[in-house]
């Protein structure tokens, strides 16, 4: 993804989330707004209505003779607990309404007062009220009917003046009751209790009805009108600031779906070119950087969509031996040369395609529609280059190849199988796959070495053997070699080599290695010889197997003096700066270490003298012919001067001849291992 998308990409995701962020900003916003202002108009409705209800109620409990008061003290503390919500939601957002709920708050707190005032002169109208109209039953038979009437009057003028609350009426009262205090009913026990009442009326009246105006003056009313008006007000400025908001997000949306339109528009230009591109580096990947063939990973690709596959697998003879002496740019130049020459010379009409199967196989893939005369090409193959030299500042190359070829599947594993078969037979140079070389057999094999592997380690039957190595100068022995035998299911010991690969495939390698190092530092500690374990950089990658050495080292303090680490040439490749660290450590402990296989990798003399060894082995594949062949002699005789120059200790392997011993010694090399000197033994 280039730079520019990846900007876009952003943009696109920040406004989505600004986006987004308005979204759930304007449904808290508008939320907000309603509710708010939902429920500030439900607290003035239900303000308005209470104080209705309220004033109702007071003049129910003025005009009816039995009213109580519960329903007016319910109203009262309904209206406390309403105001107190109200003033709670508006106190911050409005100092106008704030101040004027203040001020209904104080008005209705007065009215409050008021109605308690009122309750108490209530009550003592209403008593004296309810009293004159028992009075009327009880008046004397002996008063006059002139002022009986009289009496009778006054009552009625009292209920006039309670219910119309007219002080006018007060007068007349006034004189009818001077009147009855110049007759002889004044004398009267009736009259006094009468005229009691009468007073009590008279005297409350004037404060009763002006308390009644006052809590039924609407005051209060106007002052909710204000709050009213006021949040009409604030709400209808809140809802155009709404409404500009809504209009910002829908412009907002407006310039985004715009802008997305362009982006989508780019992005889908840009994909265009991306998926040029990657083509291009598909196209890349599926081919070898240095001889531009297709690569494994193509084949694999290809073989899927061929009916009926021809598959030639080519493989440079010794090329490790090439790389190794002449160096990599050699090497290198090699194999680009090969890549050349095998395009060449394969019949055009084949149509074939040619594969870097691996370090130096080579692979030719045809769709076998006509017959193809395999004898003859792998023959037209081999013979190029046993008649021509690959040539490198100046430096003439002879090469020699093997072939094999297949058409089962899987191709490659039946053409490896082949070219293996041809590597064991000498006399072949090529080989047509066949299910009588094993293939299947091969499976069968690996189940039963599974099997037998798994037992030697439960019965623990997996010991180390120890091979001499000796100085070639004095004939004696120097220190031995540990090597791992395992006592198969009849009862003899084999090597552990065609074990190994079913060892690390099951996870038993490891218990291998911790069984074979253990019991070699017991015996080395208990004889006090000297011997090299060989170690691979699986055990220098692995943190436990470090630990282990450790433990090792600290169970047996001496024992450092007496071992030799030995990895093979092939393994320094994997991670150099690794196997480098890790010899610093077992050298500094006391140990030394060793090249083994020295000769049969791809890496140069420098970039191993470089890891400050103390000994090289010879690989056995150049020492077992040294008496015949000139090739490996000359590569050994090298190997011997550097190795002097560095100051490193030689040790020829696989000496299994006394022509092969002498030619060791003659050609300077330091020590020797091999059956001719002593075949592994179970003790020393």
């Amino acid at each position: 993804m280039t730079k520019n998308s990846k900007i876009k990409i952003s943009i696109f995701l920040l406004f989505s989330i600004v986006a987004i962020s308005f979204l759930i900003f304007f449904q808290n916003y508008t939320y907000n707004f309603f509710d708010k202002k939902n429920r500030a108009f439900f607290y003035y409705n239900e303000l308005r209505d209470k104080e209705l209800q309220l004033n109702y109620n007071i003049l129910k409990a003025s005009f009816f003779l039995y009213e109580d008061y519960d329903e007016i003290a319910k109203l009262q503390k309904e209206m406390d607990n309403i105001l107190k919500k109200f003033q709670t939601m508006l106190q911050d957002e409005d100092e106008n309404i704030a101040d004027l709920l203040q001020t209904y708050k104080l008005q209705i707190e007065h009215k409050n007062d008021l109605i308690e005032r009122f309750k108490t002169l209530n009550a003592a109208i209403k008593n004296s009220t309810m009293y004159l109209a028992t009075l009327l039953q009880k008046i004397p038979a002996k008063i006059s009917s002139h002022n009986r009437n009289t009496i009778i009057s006054i009552i009625a003028d009292i209920f006039l003046i309670k219910n119309s609350l007219d002080e006018d009426f007060l007068h007349g009262i006034a004189e009818k009751i001077e009147k009855l205090h110049a007759r002889q009913v004044a004398k009267t026990k009736f009259f006094t209790v009468f005229h009691a009442h009468i007073k009590i009326f008279l005297q409350n009246f004037s404060k009763y009805k002006h308390i009644l105006l006052e809590i039924l003056d609407n005051t209060p009313q106007k002052t909710l009108e204000k709050i009213k008006n006021h949040l009409e007000e604030k709400y209808f400025n809140e809802a155009q600031k709404l409404n500009s908001i809504f209009f910002a997000i829908i412009a907002f949306y407006i310039i985004a779906l715009i802008f997305i339109l362009l982006l989508l528009y780019k992005l889908e230009k840009d994909n265009r070119a991306l998926k040029q591109l990657q083509k291009s580096l598909e196209d890349q990947t599926l081919h070898d950087d240095l001889t531009k063939l297709y690569n494994r990973k193509a084949f694999k690709k290809d073989v899927r969509k061929i009916k009926q596959p021809f598959f030639a697998l080519v493989n440079i003879n010794s090329f490790k031996h090439y790389n190794d002496f002449y160096g990599n740019a050699t090497g290198d130049h090699i194999l680009r040369e090969v890549a050349k020459i095998l395009k060449k010379i394969t019949p055009h009409h084949y149509n074939a395609k040619f594969y870097r199967i691996g370090g130096d196989d080579f692979g030719i893939l045809i769709d076998e529609k006509i017959p193809i005369d395999d004898a003859n090409l792998a023959k037209t193959i081999i013979e190029y280059f046993d008649k021509h030299k690959i040539t490198f500042k100046s430096v003439e190359i002879y090469l020699a190849v093997s072939i094999g070829i297949t058409r089962k599947r899987p191709l490659i594993e039946t053409a490896d199988m082949a070219l293996k078969y041809v590597k064991q037979h000498s006399s072949l140079h090529y080989c047509i796959y066949d299910d009588s070389l094993g293939f299947f057999q091969r499976i069968k094999e690996n189940l039963k070495k599974s099997k037998i592997l798994k037992e030697a380690i439960d019965k623990d039957l997996i010991v180390p053997f120890f091979q001499p190595i000796i100085d070639n100068k004095t004939g004696k022995i120097v220190k031995y070699e540990a090597l791992a035998r395992l006592k198969n299911d009849k009862g003899f010991y084999e090597s552990i080599f065609p074990y190994l690969e079913i060892a690390k495939e099951a996870k038993l390698y490891e218990y291998i290695t911790h069984s074979i190092i253990e019991k070699s530092f017991a015996e080395a500690a208990k004889q006090h010889k000297s011997i090299s374990v060989n170690i691979s950089m699986k055990d220098i990658e692995n943190p436990d197997m470090l630990k282990f050495f450790g433990k090792m080292f600290a169970k047996y303090p001496d024992i450092a003096k007496y071992i030799t680490f030995e990895i093979l040439e092939s393994e320094t490749l994997k991670d150099y700066e690794a196997v480098k660290n890790f010899f610093s450590i077992i050298r500094s402990q006391g140990s030394q270490v060793a090249i083994d296989d020295f000769g049969s990798g791809y890496s140069n003399f420098s970039h191993i003298f470089n890891l400050e060894i103390d000994y090289i082995k010879i690989d056995g594949s150049l020492i077992q012919n040294l008496d015949k062949d000139e090739s490996a002699r000359q590569i050994v005789a090298a190997i011997v001067f550097l190795a002097k120059k560095a100051k490193i200790a030689t040790i020829a392997e696989f000496v299994h001849s006394k022509e092969i011993f002498e030619a060791v010694k003659k050609l300077g090399i330091d020590y020797s291992q091999g059956y001719y000197i002593a075949e592994p033994s179970s003790t020393f």
